[in-house]
């Protein structure tokens, strides 16, 4: 039997005063605190008083959440159906009504059926979810497809994918500033990097939705500090034609070669420039020359627009741009190391003494480009993100016309649409005809809600204490979250709005029927664990980034009494100098001082050690009511992400006979072992394929290795398979018959197939000796 803890009082009150039905409640819950329980109370005292089903709306952040809170809350109307008037009157007590009547016990137990009965049900839904439903209620006045349908993740991403396929083939071809934006990402990122920012920036389409181009441009150039008319070929003209003027690098040159070594290497370097720059000076690398010596007379830096960065002067080229590119590193080499770093020294010491006027002016000119690096730095910036935010229009502009298209919406045209049907239609009647209005909104999670989403919430609550709303019936706010937990800000969450909207909806709904609670006992950690957590953060500087409120919001813990422990290991760092290795082995070859590795055998090593038989640690089973024996089942391995470290320590586990349940998700596809099997299959299907044949050979299906294609590859007459047929040697026979073998059951079903291969011919214990147990 289960240990019973006592809840405290305050606890209780806390509790019972969030899920009173007469006030709008703002709920701060630390992890573990029953939130969903509070919400589900708050739901069922909804219903015992009197208040329709249909006029109830819960919404919450994920399906799960939302199945979950539907649980809780049909068991309970469920069991009230079936108990006692006595157990039924104390289930009612414990959920804050005082002394049910007989009539109240009659009224509790019709609730299920009601709730069941009522057309629509009671409405638990993500956010998405709800709007979906009201725009297929109003979609003449959202302008949407009559009969539109949600894209799901899968369809989203093939769509998003041909859209940009199309748009980048289109840019390679164009010749203005599509194709220049192209360019200009192409020659500045990797293929993975350019992947990642197009992913990112798609990921963040609303913001290219909401801002015109021009619009755009100007709140970027406002966001970096960037003046009107700045670029990297204007700030690298003023580099050159300001300052120390080209006409006088030869004097500083002369100057410089008196001195040692490195003043000689810095006049070389003034040489070079003026070469670069007067073998180029009646083209056009620097365009701007006239126009910025009119300016250097001016007190005021207020420049003429100037061409936009996609698009080059008129008399400019790419060539002219690499003229300018290599005049600017010459003489910037002057003074600033390869680093990037400004020179200490720009004049050796006897040589300072000869001419200390061109020293003060070296050092002028030092800090002047010194700032003018910086400000090319911004421009550079600036100018790759206009090529991103032109490349991303594209793309979004034919992903939008796929979805016209095909009568399609995304989860962010879900949110947009609705708010725009509430802001553009009166919110009052729109909800009126949904189901004629909602009296009651419940909000979970709300630390993960978008602005958008927030903006329809102020939306729907518009009404609740204003005119006729306010006067003829109790409407309710309720919301519950921690900013402390929001996960979803890559999908747009937006926790630093959290006690901003609570602080919204307190004076729009007004004090005296708007309360704030805050649930700080866990009834699921020990009090070592949050008395770390609170150590850590009850630092200011440490709350920054994690809560946006005055105060950070403390623990206590329900299990005072359970004893904890919290461990911190020294961090594992690689190695500065690592031993080359062996150039035969394979790049990806399990490298043992990897520190993903090494903290992997260590935490093998720790959790063999606590489940070993023998009076060792122990843990406290709630079921038993006492501590018992640790056991592999008691232990969960927390991973900030699914990369190399989590691959490790399953393996360590394995290594250590530690029973483990293995990786809670697995790209099939992308498995080595799972691999070398769809590598098989193709070669029963065609043994002509010799790539694949050989890739084939060379996994533990198979056996061979570098050596044996060396033997059988370079110098063939015919395919890679005749080659191994017409070998000698016993390793090539035996491959050569298991191959026959398998193109002799290419006819069988893709589960008979596998299965022979893997059992009849061994081939689960040649992958489990080669790749090791988690293979299998």
């Amino acid at each position: 039997m289960s240990i019973s803890r006592e809840i405290p009082a305050v606890v209780r009150k806390a509790q019972l005063s969030a899920s009173d039905p007469g006030k709008s409640v703002w709920v701060s819950a630390n992890a573990g605190s029953g939130k969903t329980h509070v919400l589900a109370q708050r739901v069922l005292r909804l219903l015992l008083a009197g208040v329709a089903p249909a006029k109830i709306l819960c919404l919450t952040f994920t399906k799960a959440a939302a199945a979950n809170m539907a649980v809780k809350v049909f068991a309970t109307l469920s069991k009230w159906t079936q108990i006692d008037d006595v157990a039924l009157a104390a289930s009612i007590e414990e959920i804050g009504i005082v002394r049910p009547d007989a009539a109240t016990l009659t009224f509790a137990r019709r609730l299920f059926a009601r709730t069941v009965e009522t057309p629509g049900g009671l409405k638990i839904h993500t956010i998405h979810a709800f709007c979906e439903r009201l725009l297929h209620l109003f979609p003449f006045e959202a302008n949407v497809p009559g009969s539109f349908e949600v894209v799901q993740d899968l369809e989203q991403a093939e769509l998003l994918n041909d859209a940009k396929q199309k748009t980048l083939g289109a840019a390679e071809k164009d010749r203005g500033a599509l194709g220049a934006a192209l360019q200009r990402l192409v020659n500045e990122t990797t293929q993975d990097n350019f992947g990642a920012l197009l992913r990112e920036a798609v990921s963040h389409r609303e913001w290219f939705r909401q801002a015109s181009p021009e619009d755009f441009v100007t709140a970027l150039r406002r966001a970096l500090g960037l003046a009107a008319g700045d670029s990297i070929a204007s700030i690298e003209t003023e580099m050159i034609e300001e300052g120390i003027a080209p006409k006088r690098w030869r004097d500083f040159a002369d100057f410089l070669s008196q001195g040692s070594k490195t003043d000689c290497d810095r006049a070389a370097l003034f040489l070079k420039a003026a070469d670069i720059y007067e073998s180029a000076k009646d083209s056009s690398p620097f365009p701007h020359a006239e126009e910025l010596a009119k300016q250097a007379s001016r007190s005021t830096r207020e420049k003429s627009a100037k061409p936009s960065p996609f698009e080059m002067p008129p008399s400019a080229t790419p060539q002219d741009e690499g003229v300018r590119t290599d005049c600017v590193a010459a003489y910037l080499g002057i003074f600033f190391t390869k680093a990037g770093e400004p020179q200490k020294k720009l004049v050796t010491k006897n040589l300072a003494m000869v001419r200390p006027d061109f020293v003060a002016q070296l050092d002028s000119e030092q800090a002047r480009l010194v700032q003018l690096c910086e400000r090319r730095k911004v421009a550079a910036c600036f100018e790759r993100t206009i090529a991103l935010a032109t490349v991303i229009r594209e793309i979004l502009s034919n992903y939008e016309r796929a979805k016209a298209v095909r009568g399609l919406l995304d989860f962010d045209d879900l949110i947009s649409r609705t708010l725009r049907l509430l802001q553009r239609s009166d919110a009052r009647w729109v909800l009126f005809k949904l189901d004629s209005g909602i009296d009651h909104i419940l909000v979970d999670e709300a630390q993960d809600t978008s602005e958008a989403q927030w903006k329809i919430l102020e939306e729907l609550t518009g009404e609740f204490a204003a005119g006729l709303g306010g006067n003829e019936r109790p409407r309710t706010f309720f919301a519950v979250g921690d900013e402390k937990q929001s996960i979803f800000s890559f999908q747009g969450a937006a926790p630093h709005m959290f006690h901003q909207m609570r602080k919204l909806f307190e004076r729009g709904l007004g004090s005296d029927v708007f309360q704030h609670i805050e649930l700080k006992t866990s009834f699921r950690s020990v009090p070592a664990i949050l008395d770390m957590v609170d150590a850590v953060f009850g630092c200011a500087e440490h709350q920054q980034g994690l809560v946006s409120s005055d105060k950070y919001m403390g623990h206590d813990a329900l299990k005072h009494d359970l004893p904890g422990l919290i461990e911190i290991w020294q961090p594992i760092a690689t190695k500065e100098e690592e031993a080359p290795g062996d150039w035969r082995l394979p790049l990806d070859l399990l490298d043992e001082s990897d520190p993903a590795n090494k903290l992997a055998q260590r935490v093998a090593q720790k959790i063999s050690r606590l489940i070993a038989p023998g009076p060792n640690e122990c843990v406290f089973d709630s079921d038993l009511n006492r501590f018992r024996p640790v056991g592999a089942g008691d232990i969960l391995i927390l991973v900030r992400s699914r990369g190399p470290f989590f691959e490790a320590v399953i393996r360590a586990l394995k290594q250590h006979k530690v029973p483990v349940a293995g990786a809670d998700r697995l790209q099939l596809t992308e498995h080595i072992a799972v691999m070398d099997l769809m590598a098989a299959g193709r070669v029963a299907l065609l043994l002509q394929d010799d790539l694949t044949l050989a890739s084939v050979l060379k996994s533990p299906l198979i056996g061979l290795d570098d050596d044996d294609l060396l033997k059988l590859a370079p110098g063939r007459a015919g395919s890679l398979f005749e080659a191994l047929a017409q070998s000698g040697e016993k390793r090539h026979q035996q491959a050569c018959e298991t191959l026959t073998r398998w193109r002799g059951r290419a006819a069988l079903s893709p589960f008979q197939f596998y299965a022979r291969l893997l059992s009849g011919d061994g081939g689960r214990r040649a992958m489990e000796a080669r790749l090791g147990a988690e293979a299998c």
